[in-house]
């Protein structure tokens, strides 16, 4: 595996200049990236890391949609003060969000908008499971390497929880899919609730590591959050939920389709 730091002004960083980037390749299992990120948390201590995941070209786009609408770019006037020069065309403030010292404006705003999402929201967005996509999402638990568009970059993002880290590379853009606040309460859930912390996000997936392998009473939890996140049928639900119980049962990984 080869690990490159490139900052945070290297081309076609995910979070477009606000935090410092490595660059992977090569990556072949889940110790490789673990000892990636344990690379990222050694250098940068007071940050979370978070992967690039599927389709890294799609997922830059459609986090560039994703800061628009958010707004990230909003700042007081004494946020606005404490920023360099090169943040500002003739005195004016454009709010690029493409500096390090604009990533706190950019935290705070993110914050406020998905402040008020929930796991329930995101259920009831409607969001489905087709066969085609439930197979998908089977072989990158078995495989979670596999969902890795290498070379991958890895970003230290500055902030002390890991569902926090999508400030930096916000997905979740097409009515029908999942958007950054429902995105961010999954991922909040999943920590609270079973210790799965937010390692990456993709075009079409998240991913997250928990620090022991999900037991089977955790594993069932876990799946009937699955059958309400993915709004599983009744008739349906007894057998969908062993199928995710026996995905998740004995791995520390979860991948997390967000997409139709």
């Amino acid at each position: 595996m080869n690990i490159r730091f490139l900052g945070n002004h290297s081309d076609h960083n995910p979070a477009n200049g606000l935090c410092d980037e490595y660059r992977l390749d090569g990556v072949a299992s889940l110790d490789d990236l673990l000892a990636a990120c344990r690379q990222l948390c050694g250098q940068h201590p007071d940050c979370k890391p978070l992967l690039s995941l599927d389709d890294l070209p799609q997922a830059r786009y459609t986090a560039g949609h994703a800061r628009l609408d958010l707004d990230l770019g909003k700042a007081t006037p004494e946020e606005q003060a404490g920023l360099p020069p090169e943040c500002f065309e003739n005195g004016e403030y454009p709010g690029y969000l493409n500096t390090k010292a604009e990533f706190p404006i950019a935290l705070r705003n993110f914050l406020d908008q998905v402040a008020g999402a929930s796991f329930a929201e995101a259920c009831n967005h409607g969001l489905m499971l087709t066969e085609e996509a439930l197979q998908e999402w089977l072989a990158f638990q078995q495989d979670p390497v596999a969902l890795i568009d290498q070379p991958a970059s890895l970003l230290a993002v500055p902030v002390a929880d890991a569902c926090e880290a999508l400030v930096a590379f916000p997905n979740g853009y097409f009515e029908c899919d999942l958007g950054p606040a429902q995105n961010f309460a999954v991922a909040r859930h999943l920590g609270a609730a079973y210790g799965y912390e937010l390692m990456g996000v993709g075009a079409a997936y998240l991913g997250f590591l928990r620090s022991e392998p999900a037991d089977p009473t955790l594993s069932s939890a876990i799946a009937q959050d699955l059958c309400a996140l993915y709004n599983v049928a009744p008739a349906e639900r007894a057998d969908m939920a062993r199928t995710f119980v026996q995905a998740i049962i004995g791995r520390t990984w979860l991948s997390l389709r967000y997409v139709e």
